[in-house]
């Protein structure tokens, strides 16, 4: 999947672009919009992806059009508004991770769109996720889920190593926005079900962790000393044999 951003201030290009690429898109990135079509002149591919500041769409908006037109290119175009976030060149404010965090799901969700089915697996230590065929694999096992558990398990996975709040949870799988109380019930309920087919009775196998007063956490649980886990990228038999690179 290609990107290109479009953003007049240095270090949020750099920032952007250092975070998308860890999503495995290919990225690139200019100051301007005729900065940006002398990229485009030499490229192989027309990006899938373009991310530009607002300011930058309303400036450039007519030329923008013509190169539409003209290339028969047509782009997701992502505005973004990092620009009034004001702060520490050497820092990044809360509000300013979770822009970026929003951004990288953003570009996460719409992988999909621009790779084959193949290419949609979603791994998390011994954890599988193929979301085209909505199946899971844990530990050599498949283990099917209703859609509810799946979406959740799969929002999990796209979001491991971060804390994600019950009211996230409910507004990314249900789509409203409940009461503190009324999200804690909900989740609970599916994360009990989740863990049951999955076989994470215990802190030893228990990837889906609750992070009391905040909410869930999808992470492998910590090593066993003395036992000695496969390596990295290790084939594993239980998956389809046309297994490709995963999503992080």
């Amino acid at each position: 999947m290609e990107i290109l951003i479009v953003n007049p201030q240095p270090i949020w290009a750099q920032r952007i672009q250092a975070r998308l690429e860890a999503t495995g898109a290919r990225v690139s990135s200019a100051g301007d919009w005729s900065s940006a079509a002398k990229l485009l002149e030499g490229a192989e591919e027309w990006p899938d992806i373009l991310v530009i500041e607002h300011r930058a769409l309303e400036r450039e908006s007519a030329a923008l059009l013509d190169a539409f037109r003209d290339e028969d290119w047509l782009p997701v175009v992502v505005p973004t508004d990092f620009q009034h976030l004001v702060q520490d060149p050497g820092q990044v404010s809360l509000r300013a991770e979770e822009e970026l965090r929003i951004l990288e799901t953003l570009v996460l969700r719409l992988k999909g769109a621009f790779q084959p089915a193949a290419h949609q697996y979603v791994r998390v230590g011994r954890l599988t996720i193929d979301p085209a065929r909505k199946e899971v694999v844990f530990a050599a096992r498949r283990a099917p889920l209703p859609p509810i558990q799946f979406r959740l398990l799969l929002y999990m996975a796209l979001n491991a190593g971060r804390v994600v709040e019950q009211r996230e949870l409910v507004r990314e799988i249900w789509g409203y926005t409940g009461s503190e109380s009324e999200a804690r019930q909900l989740i609970s309920k599916h994360v009990s079900r989740i863990r049951r087919k999955l076989g994470w009775a215990d802190d030893s196998t228990n990837y889906l962790q609750s992070v009391p007063g905040f909410g869930y956490i999808l992470s492998p649980p910590p090593r066993p000393r003395g036992k000695k886990l496969p390596e990295e990228g290790a084939p594993d038999d239980t998956l389809m044999d046309d297994a490709a690179p995963v999503m992080p």
